[in-house]
């Protein structure tokens, strides 16, 4: 396969720093999906031929990413813990977990499953990029609709929202 082709995919799996399907990666370097396919397994076995730190990985919906191999997360882990964490409250962790299984929502409706008013967590977990506004409900006063972003993925370690525990496994404590 086209070595050009193998450098495009890289330089965009790591530019995008998202999972990415391969409908995207085919309008992006204007190659077939097979093309595109066959050059993401050159790419997988050259990284892991040449001991690379960097690893591609995929999810069910098969969307692909670059991550770091497995065996550096604790290394790299203990300098992100220092420098990058990011605390949130347990009401912050509640009101993500409603917006990550029932998104699309409003923060009316965010507040009538929790019972308390949520517009300040809602402005922490946008600060941090957490959740985004997607749009506006078509109900009266037209509300905002909230929704968890990439980062949520990364930093909950999923490659796609499928990868959240089932809600049931909550409901039976």
């Amino acid at each position: 396969m086209s070595t050009d082709l193998n450098k495009t995919i890289e330089a965009l799996l790591f530019l995008e720093n998202r999972p990415v399907n391969i409908k995207y990666i085919t309008k992006i370097t204007g190659h077939s999906r097979e093309a595109v396919q066959i050059s993401i397994e050159e790419l997988k076995k050259g990284l892991a031929s040449s001991g690379s730190a960097l690893v591609i990985e995929s999810n069910d919906k098969g969307d692909y990413h670059l991550s770091i191999s497995e065996e550096l997360y604790d290394s790299i882990d203990q300098y992100y813990k220092v420098q990058k964490k990011v605390r949130l409250s347990t009401p912050a962790l509640e009101t993500l977990a409603i917006i990550a299984y029932k998104q699309p929502i409003t923060k009316v409706e965010i507040e009538r499953i929790r019972g308390v008013q949520v517009g300040h967590i809602l402005k922490v977990l946008l600060e941090h990029e957490i959740i985004r506004i997607v749009g506006r409900k078509d109900a009266p006063g037209k509300p905002l609709l909230y929704r968890t972003s990439d980062k949520f993925l990364k930093f909950f370690g999923l490659m796609s929202l499928k990868d959240l525990p089932p809600i049931t496994e909550f409901e039976k404590r």
